[in-house]
């Protein structure tokens, strides 16, 4: 009688193991996104980033962002990434592109950028026989980032 107790007992353990074990992961999965700072404002993405070739350089344009019909308050700078690479370069359709960081811009510095009404413009100069694609991030003063902007190509043949 003492063996079956023992046996039982042992039972128990194991059963209360397993479901402790699987409610630990059904609780583990939840929103999958990057974490945000609590009290973090995460602003509006940038959603018109054009690029124009003039010469040998590239002028990036994009609008300030709104919430609403607003001027969104608080940005604290914005992320420019760009990729490089030269047109013999093969590249892979559907693979995420390989951004590095380029240039953050503040909007109380007069450099690298400038504000021209409600857009903020700036450079870069390009190389012959490259092809480029560029990105803007906004972050916010208090520590919350914006989703990536639209994504621009340039090539450069000449």
């Amino acid at each position: 009688m003492n063996l079956m107790r023992g046996k039982r007992k042992h039972q128990n353990r194991f059963l209360f193991l397993i479901c402790a074990g699987v409610l630990i992961v059904c609780l583990a999965c939840g929103k999958k996104a990057p974490p945000v700072a609590p009290g973090a404002i995460v602003p509006p993405a940038v959603k018109d980033l054009e690029a124009e070739t003039i010469g040998d350089k590239v002028r990036l344009t994009w609008s300030l962002p709104k919430k609403g019909n607003t001027l969104f308050a608080g940005p604290g700078h914005f992320g420019v990434y760009r990729y490089k690479s030269h047109n013999s370069v093969e590249t892979c359709p559907g693979c995420p592109i390989p951004f590095e960081h380029f240039l953050d811009i503040r909007l109380d510095d007069r450099e690298p950028a400038r504000v021209e009404g409600d857009r903020i413009v700036c450079y870069d100069k390009i190389e012959a026989d490259h092809r480029y694609a560029y990105k803007v991030v906004v972050y916010h003063k208090s520590g919350g980032v914006s989703k990536d902007s639209n994504i621009v190509r340039i090539t450069n043949n000449e």
